[in-house]
């Protein structure tokens, strides 16, 4: 009985992997309901920064040290090639895979909610901390996993230790409000 419970046990959790690992490769519907991403490619570049946190004096402690960049780049603007159709979520996924970049989530994939990239997780700089993205300069107000890429689009994700606030091009206002009626 023993043994059978440990082999379930090992079953269990190798599936359990193969589907958080199996979240990062499923398919974005396009526009027109299918399941299938297109097979063309487009061009979009990326940018990784967290330069907020560097502020914050995150590198001064020693859990940090070698972990955040100094200059707060986690990944320079790169082009990169992803199918049309892509999501915002997806262009975070082929980063994790061709850079090596550590990036985890919760939520499923249309609900994408990024809690961490590169060892770097919300509430690490603070309480109102975490992951925004932008495209092409504007922060969106859905899920990364929502939101569809157009080629020529540029992303950039950064760190945030006020819910925004700290961030260019945001709604600063929002953010105070935000934090004033859930403090």
């Amino acid at each position: 009985m023993i043994k059978i419970k440990q082999k379930l046990w090992k079953i269990t959790a190798i599936l359990s992997v193969c589907l958080l690992l199996a979240g990062c490769a499923q398919e974005t519907p396009d526009r027109a309901g299918s399941s299938k991403i297109s097979e063309e490619k487009m061009d979009v570049s990326v940018e990784i920064r967290c330069d907020t946190a560097i502020k914050k004096g995150l590198t001064k402690q020693k859990k940090w040290k070698g972990v955040l960049p100094k200059d707060g780049c986690m990944l320079k603007k790169e082009k990169m090639q992803v199918k049309k159709g892509s999501s915002v979520f997806d262009l975070l996924c082929e980063v994790q895979d061709a850079k090596g970049i550590q990036m985890e989530y919760s939520g499923g994939k249309k609900t994408a909610y990024i809690q961490g990239i590169g060892n770097l997780y919300e509430q690490d700089g603070g309480r109102w901390s975490g992951w925004m993205y932008s495209v092409n300069g504007k922060y969106a107000k859905v899920s990364c996993g929502e939101y569809t890429l157009k080629d020529g689009d540029e992303v950039q994700w950064n760190y945030s230790c006020d819910l925004g606030a700290d961030l260019k091009g945001t709604d600063k206002e929002k953010a105070k409000e935000w934090k004033e009626k859930n403090e």
